[in-house]
């Protein structure tokens, strides 16, 4: 049986049957009785997909919904899991059938990513949510903690919120709309954006929602700048 304590103590998990890790790192090639990784990276995935959504909401409050996404998928898209398996050396566990090995010497990426996403369904059904919880945030923390959040958003009124809440003390903008001009075919909104009791800048636009997000794009450049 193959010897898996030092893949073990990379992704710092020690299995109680380690046949199921045996199962995650089985590709599909290799057509045995007992099965291949796919129904694991099936539920890997989810489960990775889970713990790196909740990571992000609980450490940053203030992010859209669109921004949480975006850095999601910057997290565990296929080149980043790719990555992680080559640092975790996961090709030299890799069970592949031999007519496999013959054309394809070293595994693609795509083997690889789904053997590691394979391996966190291992993990949840050997020994629960947080055990998959732990070694999912030890190999991925500080891809979340080092989030570029200002460059991921394309929402000024989140960026806006995001600086403030950190500048001072929770703060949190607040709009009021100043004037709506024009026939309804060409209605022009404007709006200001207060921080604090100080009213920081104003936006326009063609609607309530554009001005306002108008407003925060002109307050954090004046705000950054």
């Amino acid at each position: 049986m193959t010897d898996f304590s030092k893949l073990e103590a990379r992704i710092g998990t020690t299995f109680k049957d380690t046949q199921q890790l045996a199962l995650a790192l089985t590709h599909p090639s290799c057509d045995l009785e007992t099965g291949d990784n796919q129904r694991l990276e099936f539920l890997g995935d989810a489960v990775l997909d889970l713990v790196i959504a909740e990571a992000l909401y609980t450490s940053y409050p203030s992010i859209d919904e669109g921004t949480m996404d975006r850095l999601r998928a910057n997290i565990v898209n296929g080149k980043s899991l790719a990555n992680k398996a080559v640092e975790l050396n996961l090709g030299a566990f890799l069970q592949v059938s031999e007519g496999h090995r013959e054309h394809h010497p070293e595994p693609s990426h795509a083997m690889l990513e789904d053997a590691l996403e394979a391996i966190f369904g291992a993990i949840f059904l050997d020994s629960g949510m947080d055990a998959a919880r732990r070694t999912i945030l030890t190999l991925f923390g500080d891809r979340i903690a080092d989030a570029d959040i200002s460059n991921l958003s394309k929402n000024p009124k989140g960026r806006l919120q995001e600086w403030a809440q950190k500048t001072y003390n929770g703060a949190t903008p607040s709009y009021q709309e100043l004037s709506a001009e024009g026939p309804d075919h060409d209605r022009r909104y404007r709006a200001s954006v207060t921080i604090d009791g100080t009213v920081v800048a104003e936006g326009s636009g063609t609607s309530k929602k554009i001005a306002e997000s108008d407003a925060a794009k002109k307050a954090l450049k004046q705000l950054l700048d």
